[in-house]
């Protein structure tokens, strides 16, 4: 944008904060749409707020706790033609012209200009916590040096009359240094740009400034410093640069001042005290052969990208591709395409000449110039008829050997890691390398579909480790305080039902009384609307059914949910038909509810409103829509539940077992469709075990899927998922009662299912940044608690910051961080003399002076805890537990105490 660049020649920038650590402040200052991690990332953020909606930010419901205090962008000393209230711009405020950016210099010192700025356009930045205010020295282009007193004066009186109005509101200046000292008692800080680091104006190139322009702005900005006012620095450096960057960041903060390095057009996640460590993985779709829900990549892949830390985006190649670097978000893209355009080509090499890794399944491209690029030699082509040897070089093979496939005879040209070795009449060559690019598995080296499951040809996580190499902790959904966690969910279908062997009970009350009263561990129960209310398909049986609903919505352990209105059993291609205003003719989409035509937001909103008015205690609301059916919801369908601000949960496939203990059959968290996000059921129900209500004891093999999905590594929670007809069978409720205990019998965490899918939305926002020393910091809203190193490492736990404990799981050191949502992880080479080892409950309260820890504890079963202790004093109430030691390590159960308060004094 204009303004933007304009601030490059004319110094101007950006925004400051409060900091979480002693006096330093994260800054940021984004001027395109900012991705969610800025809200964390930064301390003060800079917008535009013709580029900002906080519609948009209120319909993150999950979004509570941003760090970043919001300004808003606003240019005092010109005024430019493109703003909304620019046609109520009166003529006699212009003196001059900015000819280069076609904008008009204003007068500030007209009393008229002043209170329009003030009465229009402040008044409309409400929701801001500040302002940046822009282009201050502009007057310079249009006035005579006679006249800047004046001018400056008027500047000033502006500056003041905007504090005395929004007392509330910060403030920050882009340079005006000649005001500062008028207004530094109204001001938060000043920004310069350019100290070390900035443009060529003619070129746009990034350069190195001149000692001599670096000294006068040195004393200047000491000079502002010593006023007691912050000073905010921008510089400019090569995104691609992240070590210079950083350098160059710290070098500022070694000089006083708060620190912005960041790109020409200042639209990446610059740094300043800290430095994104970009975790995204582009996942890229062809939504006109499959929807992305089949997408053999979000299918196979995708849950062990996301347990290496990384965060897969499903993106759409019809769409427009990204023009701008994305190395400040995106780690890597993993593409399975047949067809390439020479648009995307261009792209996928600007894409890897940025440092992006890239990996292609099954397919490279044909075209000699690209494959040149990459450095790869296509030499002919295999058949099916060929004889094939594989050998594999790197890793053993895992669940299949490779198949024989039709693929390129390719060889790297360049420095490879070979996976796989083949050999065709005495030629050798890599059909599965990694590169330094990223890398390539030709179709059937990685992923084998012959047979009625696909399988894996290498360990996921092995290879996608090998080919993004990542070097940071990776933020953790499945464990809390070094227990699993533990959720239960109950879908709503045919809560109408009675039992087989006791039919005077509804099946309502029969999970009720069996299971919901009897396992006090959180619940999520649904209902459908159109099953049990007057006007669905039991209207004599619905007085009594929403009685014993209500009766399970009020106990203490339930969560409530709702499972639609009319149970769509297709929800794309019932909202397809609603769109074009046709009926469906066809049986078997949803429930057959008489005079009832499907609507996207009577299924939603209209069920949880009915839930919420009928159904709920006075003191719950309805917190969780449970997707139905095939749970393949449209956009606009997860867009609904963002807009009233409930979780939406269901859908994927993870149910590897014994039988079929393939890792194809562990589902991802979720999947995005755009901005809106599923959230994924961590574990399938007893539908798929019991082969669809067949085996009624099925449910049972559940328990090898916890087993499996906590075996080498810990993919999965644990979660007891199923519906309402678990109680009609005795096979099926005995079924149902192991898996409860089998679940009770392990360290658990339990915790309701929105809190888990809070923590997989945070999953996918939460910042893992570092600091200007190396270490890393962990931001987020402070949910998700638990970041993991696949290494073996120990923790400073008094250097650290709200950092609890940590614990050894499998090969992986899982560490438990504080509820505050804002961490920073120091190394050692010892234990240290005090941490929680693993807990059922979930830290509400941390505090550390000195040598002194406080901790609160709260969970929804009584407590139990394990904690390290070398000689600190504890206090601990309530009393009521039972105390087992071994030399310096401490287990503790409560009887009855879901509350704990911790004291360890740890030495003087």
């Amino acid at each position: 944008m204009r303004y933007i660049i304009r601030l490059l020649c004319l110094f101007n920038l950006l925004f400051i904060f409060n900091l979480s650590y002693g006096k330093d402040l994260s800054i940021g200052f984004i001027y395109r749409e900012p991705p969610e991690e800025a809200f964390y990332l930064y301390d003060w953020l800079v917008v535009d707020p013709d580029n900002f909606s906080f519609e948009k930010l209120k319909e993150k419901y999950y979004i509570k706790n941003k760090k970043a205090k919001l300004f808003a962008y606003v240019s005092v000393g010109e005024i430019e033609p493109y703003r909304k209230y620019y046609k109520e711009i009166d003529k006699s405020w212009i003196i001059g012209e900015n000819k280069d950016w076609k904008t008009y210099i204003a007068d500030i010192r007209k009393k008229e200009y002043r209170e329009f700025l003030i009465n229009k356009v402040l008044k409309n930045l409400s929701q801001y916590d500040g302002f940046f205010f822009d282009t201050l020295d502009s007057y310079q282009i249009a006035l005579k040096p006679s006249e800047y007193k004046d001018y400056e004066n008027a500047l000033a009186e502006f500056i003041i009359q905007v504090k005395k109005t929004f007392p509330d509101k910060k403030i920050i200046l882009n340079r005006g240094f000649e005001v500062v000292p008028q207004v530094k008692d109204y001001i938060d800080a000043v920004v310069a740009e350019s100290l070390f680091y900035g443009l060529d104006t003619k070129t746009m190139k990034y350069k190195k400034m001149k000692e001599e322009d670096t000294r006068w702005l040195l004393n200047k900005l000491n000079e502002i410093k010593n006023l007691g006012v912050k000073v905010i620095v921008i510089d400019y450096v090569d995104p691609k640069n992240k070590k210079l960057q950083k350098e160059v960041a710290k070098k500022i903060y070694e000089n006083g001042f708060i620190p912005y390095v960041t790109d020409k057009d200042l639209k990446t996640l610059g740094t300043s005290i800290y430095q994104i460590i970009p975790r995204k993985i582009m996942i890229l779709y062809n939504s006109k052969e499959f929807d992305a829900v089949y997408n053999d990549l979000h299918r196979n892949f995708q849950a062990f990208v996301e347990y290496l830390g990384y965060v897969p985006v499903m993106y759409d190649i019809n769409k427009e591709l990204p023009k701008d670097y994305i190395g400040d978000e995106y780690a890597g893209i993993l593409l399975r395409q047949t067809e390439y355009s020479p648009e995307m080509l261009q792209w996928l090499k600007k894409q890897i000449s940025d440092g992006i890794k890239v990996f292609f399944l099954s397919y490279i491209p044909s075209d000699e110039e690209f494959l040149s690029f990459l450095g790869l030699k296509i030499e002919g082509y295999t058949s099916i008829f060929d004889k094939v040897d594989f050998e594999p070089i790197s890793y053993n093979y895992f669940e299949i050997k490779p198949e024989i496939q039709p693929i390129p005879i390719t060889i790297p040209q360049n420095n490879f890691k070979p996976i796989l070795k083949a050999k065709i009449n005495d030629k050798e060559f890599y059909p599965f390398a990694i590169t330094d690019w990223g890398g390539y598995a030709l179709e059937g080296t990685f992923l084998s579909e012959s047979g009625k499951n696909a399988l894996l040809v290498f360990n996921p996580v092995e290879i996608f480790r090998d080919v993004f190499k990542p070097d940071f902790p990776a933020p953790d959904v499945t464990t809390e305080n070094g227990n699993r966690i533990l959720t239960a969910h109950i879908d709503g279908d045919a809560f109408f039902g009675v039992a087989d062997f006791d039919p005077q009970k509804n099946l309502g009350e029969i999970i009720r009384d069996e299971i919901l009263k009897k396992y006090k561990i959180p619940h999520t129960v649904s209902i459908v609307e159109g099953e049990i209310a007057p006007w669905g398909l039991y209207p004599d049986k619905s007085k009594k059914l929403e009685e014993i609903a209500r009766s399970i919505f009020a106990l203490e352990n339930v969560e409530i949910a709702s499972h639609s209105f009319s149970h769509p059993f297709k929800w794309r291609k019932l909202y397809e038909l609603e769109k074009q205003n046709k009926e469906s003719k066809e049986k078997g989409y949803s429930l057959p509810i008489k005079n009832y035509e499907f609507n996207l937001e009577r299924e939603i909103i209209g069920s949880i409103d009915y839930i919420n008015k009928n159904l709920a205690p006075e003191n719950k609301k309805t917190k969780v829509f449970l997707w139905t059916g095939d749970c393949v919801p449209p956009k606009e369908a997860l867009q609904l539940t963002y807009k009233i601000g409930v979780y939406n949960v269901n859908g994927g496939d993870t149910w590897i077992n014994y039988q079929e203990p393939f890792y194809t059959l562990i589902g991802p968290m979720g999947l995005n469709r755009d901005e809106y996000f599923q959230v994924y059921a961590p574990i399938q129900n007893e539908n798929v075990y019991t082969n669809l209500w067949r085996d009624y004891y099925g449910y049972i093999k559940s328990i090898s899927t916890f087993k499996l999905t906590d075996e080498k590594y810990r993919f999965k929670p644990i979660s007891i998922y199923y519906h309402f007809y678990s109680g009609q069978k005795i096979a099926s409720l005995k079924a149902l009662k192991e898996v409860y205990d089998y679940a009770l019998s392990q360290e658990i965490n339990p915790m309701f299912l929105s809190e888990y899918a809070q923590r997989v939305l945070e999953f996918r926002n939460t910042v893992v940044a570092k600091d200007l020393e190396d270490n890393f910091v962990i931001r987020n809203e402070g949910n998700l608690k638990t970041v993991r190193f696949d290494k073996d490492v120990k923790i400073d736990i008094f250097k650290s910051q709200n950092v609890v404990g940590f614990r050894k799981i499998h090969d992986s050191i899982y560490v438990h961080l504080t509820n505050n949502g804002d961490s920073k992880i120091f190394f050692s080479s010892d234990d240290p003399n005090f941490m929680v080892i693993n807990s059922n409950g979930q830290i509400k309260f941390y505090e550390k002076d000195g040598k002194v820890i406080k901790i609160k504890l709260e969970g929804y079963i009584p407590l139990t805890f394990k904690i390290l202790n070398k000689n600190c004093k504890l206090n601990i109430t309530p009393n009521g537990y039972i105390l087992k030691k071994d030399r310096n390590y401490y287990d503790l159960k409560f009887t009855k105490g879901k509350e704990v308060y911790m004291e360890a004094h740890c030495g003087s």
